[in-house]
């Protein structure tokens, strides 16, 4: 082993002058070793992590692909040796180096020092150096093509992966002496770790590390990120003198990550339980149904596997449980579950919180949208994170501490973790950190439930996710009840399959496991299969499908004879016209509730909106008395509720039997006179002019197709009407009547498509300096445009409607209170909101600030009379003349 130059930890890696302890530095090397320790310690203790790198390095001996990961690891912040760097804090440079640089006669500009970045800076001189250090020419940069994706993965670890040609290194105005005194330093540490970790396992630098594709770069980048974190962390590594050899030091620093299982303690391994079979998360009554008895028959394999079977038929305990014998498997170490919105990520939580107890007993769960408590050593990054230290906001605590404390990337670092699938989506687009979202995904079984619900720019971005996820071979499960055929194919192309035989006339309720080729479903048996269904169709064609006084007096008879109803319109605002048309009918009767639940509610709101509803109209909610609930899409997905008759306005046939799978949703002894069958009331248009629903839901020949079949039929027979009625609106081909204008509004529709799904592979590929990592700006990447305003309700003072004051709020709460006071704002407003501020950058980023007034009778009021709020109705635009 090469004899390692002393001078070397006289370079200083971090340093605080706030440091409780006389060594207020410590050195490079041994800080670029405590990373290098705990990516050691992680490679050996988890099977799922060795297995995401060989999959993304195929063809290399695990034995060399562990010492090429820990050599370059060890590299990330080969930038800092760089007088630049070390001038950052020139009381730890003047302690370290001495005699080196003495007062501020280095002729570097102070601009030149506070620009400087180390990352960028670190792969820069790497292609600059790299030939000195291999002793060998280059002159057709095919070594440099090998080592280029690999450094760009490591140096990138604060955030962003360097560009080519970093800028800094120009013209550099320092004396030769210390220009030569770094690059003397830069060869000896690349020389080091040479010996640390590559000459172990018979590799040295002239060897030439396996290819690195883009996702195994970006599954690098993620993962020595999270090691930088972790390594940077005082409470763990304290600052040491350069008095111990780098041979020793790394061996005590391996010693003590295992001695105090340090991993454990912050969230990132936990054993899981031996698989207990699929009858553990059920009740203590129930017992596996429908596609439920195929989980056990899945290969324990990598893979992307589709569940499709009817709404309430325990999807999500099947994906679960295929989940916890991937985890039994080594194949993943953690689980992400990604929903279509935050009400029902927020439901899924509970549900998912007694399955961690099961697998895990205690385990690092995280929810994102929602204010929960996790993992204690996670916290105590946050805490650490908040010291401000020499190296400002580059500093790798100080980053990680900005980033846990928004709970929306929290989700990423835990055992289980529910979010919307908008977060996962941020993992393939040009925003910071993203390949930590990214590494979180591959090691973790990914399940995403309603799969159905999302539009074709997402569908684009979804399938990039899942590419990389092939890529490093990771898992995904997705979910839905109304999947066609045409989606699915796509799907399990992506992975590079397909179905077997006639897709079109498949098996329903069916599962997929696919591992590329061909793909044939596994079917229930027919002991097995859900029960017939038959649900009583009523259409009726209404001026705008709203509901007229006949309609309004039924509904309020229903409630009054005992029933649960649901009536759910595709407008906001029709949802409050609605419920208060309703309260007023229902003035005289004290015993009768109409209850409003809509997405345009700050979070905090629709939390107790969404458990309020779960209490009235949920499995176990009282039964006694009739109640009305007036509700848009948000009652239609992951949210167990069970309705007597439901009302809903017309919309595409796959979003309507997601509706119909909450009425009648369990089975009862008693239901009230009139309503022992099942009976949905479908409200459409009094001709095929949809007016707004065309713009809400994009694709008129599904609304026409959807609103034709229910005429011709009184009644829906499932599980059949799932692949037959769904297969005939989204077939390619055109029926014999469809009207002219229905085709060509399709042909409309289809291109846009097509451009929307380019887009989004488009925008993966741009370059993460383009958006900032703040989620005020950035969510409106993962929905095309579509995604609502934030609005956030503020006093005449600057405070929060009704919590503390925003100056007592913690630096390391306040992303999170403010996500849980914005509420949403459809795009339309966005001229009605001009005028208003609006910051670009900040806490408030991204959010319009609506100032209103004290409250009165419930109603805080815009200063200009435009909006007001309510923890009843939410966030209203006022007309010329306010609703009573």
């Amino acid at each position: 082993m090469n004899p390692i130059p002393e001078f070397i930890t006289h370079f200083w890696g971090k340093a605080d002058p706030n440091y409780p302890d006389t060594q207020k530095w410590h050195p490079l090397p041994y800080h670029m070793l405590d990373v290098a320790a705990v990516a050691t310690t992680w490679w050996d203790t988890c099977p799922a992590l060795r297995g995401r790198f060989k999959a993304a390095f195929p063809n290399e001996p695990e034995n060399r692909l562990r010492a090429w990961v820990l050599f370059f690891v060890a590299l990330h912040d080969l930038g800092k040796a760089d007088i630049r760097f070390q001038l950052k804090a020139p009381e730890a440079l003047a302690a370290a180096w001495r005699v080196v640089v003495q007062g501020d006669d280095h002729e570097i500009p102070p601009l030149e020092i506070s620009a400087f970045d180390h990352g960028h800076a670190g792969i820069a001189w790497a292609a600059l150096e790299y030939q000195s250090w291999l002793a060998t020419r280059d002159n057709e940069l095919s070594i440099w093509a090998r080592w280029d994706n690999w450094l760009a993965a490591v140096t990138g670890h604060h955030g962003d992966f360097p560009k080519p040609g970093y800028e800094g290194l120009k013209g550099i105005e320092a004396d030769e002496i210390l220009i030569d005194h770094d690059r003397a330093a830069r060869h000896a540490l690349v020389s080091t770790f040479e010996s640390l970790f590559l000459q172990p396992a018979g590799l040295d630098l002239q060897a030439l590390p396996p290819p690195c594709s883009l996702p195994a770069r970006t599954l690098l980048a993620g993962f020595c990120t999270s090691c930088d974190w972790l390594g940077s962390n005082t409470d763990e590594f304290d600052y040491r003198a350069p008095d111990t050899a780098l041979s020793s030091y790394l061996r005590k620093r391996l010693a003590q990550i295992e001695s105090s299982r340090m991993l454990e303690r912050y969230g990132l391994l936990a054993a899981a339980q031996s698989y207990a079979g699929l009858s553990a998360l059920l009740g203590n009554a129930e017992s596996p149904r429908g596609v439920q008895t195929l989980v056990d028959d899945l290969p324990a394999s990598a893979g992307l596997t589709l569940i499709e079977a009817p709404t309430g038929s325990g999807k999500t305990e099947a994906a679960l449980a295929y989940a916890w014998r991937l985890l039994e498997a080594g194949v993943a170490d953690s689980i992400v579950f990604a929903l279509p919105t935050q009400a029902t990520a927020n439901a899924m939580f509970e549900r998912v919180k007694s399955f961690a107890a099961k697998v895990y007993g205690e385990a690092n769960v995280v929810l994102a949208h929602g204010k929960r408590d996790f993992n204690a050593g996670f916290q105590q990054l946050i805490e650490r994170g908040q010291r401000r230290i020499r190296q400002g906001d580059e500093e790798a605590s100080v980053q990680c501490a900005a980033w846990l404390a928004n709970s929306r990337k929290r989700v990423f670092l835990g055992q289980i973790g529910v979010c919307t699938v908008d977060q996962v989506l941020l993992s393939v687009l040009p925003v910071r950190h993203k390949f930590v979202r990214s590494f979180g995904l591959n090691k973790s079984v990914l399940i995403v439930d309603e799969i159905h619900a999302y539009d074709a720019y997402m569908y684009g971005l979804l399938g990039e996710v899942l590419k990389n996820q092939r890529a490093c071979g990771g898992s995904a499960v997705l979910l839905s009840a109304t999947l066609s055929t045409n989606l699915r194919d796509k799907l399990l192309a992506v992975w590079e399959s397909e179905a077997a035989g006639d897709a079109e006339n498949a098996p329903y309720p069916a599962l997929w496991h696919a591992m590329g080729g061909t793909v044939a479903p596994l079917t229930v048996a027919d002991e097995h299969r859900p029960p017939r269904r038959e649900v009583d169709i009523e259409c009726l064609r209404l001026p705008a499908a709203y509901p007229d006084d006949d309609l309004r007096a039924r509904i309020v008879a229903a409630a009054r004879n005992g029933a649960l109803v649901a009536v759910v319109v595709n407008l906001v605002d029709d949802a409050q016209r609605l419920a208060r048309e309703l309260r007023e009918l229902v003035a005289d009767s004290s015993e009768i509730e109409v209850d409003i639940f809509h997405a345009r509610y700050r979070f905090a709101d629709r939390q107790d909106k969404e458990a309020a509803v779960l209490e009235h109209y949920g499995r176990d909610a009282p039964r006694a008395t009739g109640r009305i609930l007036v509700a848009t899409q948000v009652v239609e997905q992951s949210l167990d509720l069970d309705f007597d008759w439901l009302i809903t306005q017309i919309c595409p046939v796959d979003l309507l039997f997601q509706r119909l799978g909450r009425l009648h949703r369990h089975q009862r002894e008693q239901r009230p006179p009139g309503f022992e069958t099942p009976r949905c009331t479908v409200l459409t248009v009094e001709r095929d002019d949809y007016g707004v629903f065309e713009l809400i839901y994009g694709n008129t020949r599904v609304l026409w197709r959807t609103d034709v079949l229910l005429s011709r039929h009184d009644t829906l027979v499932f599980p059949e009407a799932y692949r037959d009625r769904i297969e005939r609106v989204y077939q390619r081909d055109d029926w014999p009547n469809e009207p002219e204008r229905i085709a060509c509004d399709f042909t409309k529709f289809s291109a846009e498509q097509v451009r929307r799904e380019k887009d989004a592979r488009q925008l993966t590929s741009m370059t993460v300096a383009s958006f900032r990592d703040e989620d005020g700006r950035i969510t409106s990447l993962t929905r095309d445009g579509e995604m609502s305003l934030n609005v956030l309700p503020l006093t005449p003072d600057g405070n929060l409607l009704d919590g503390p004051r925003i100056v007592d709020i913690s630096e390391q709460q306040l992303a999170e209170t403010l996500n849980l006071n914005t509420a949403p704002a459809p795009a339309s407003w966005r001229e009605h909101l001009n005028g208003y501020r609006i910051d670009s950058e900040g806490p408030f980023v991204g959010c319009y600030q609506l100032v209103l007034t004290q409250p009165c009778n419930g109603f805080w009021n815009s200063q200009d009379g435009k909006f007001r709020y309510s923890k009843e109705f939410g966030l209203e635009k006022m007309q010329a003349e306010p609703p009573a």
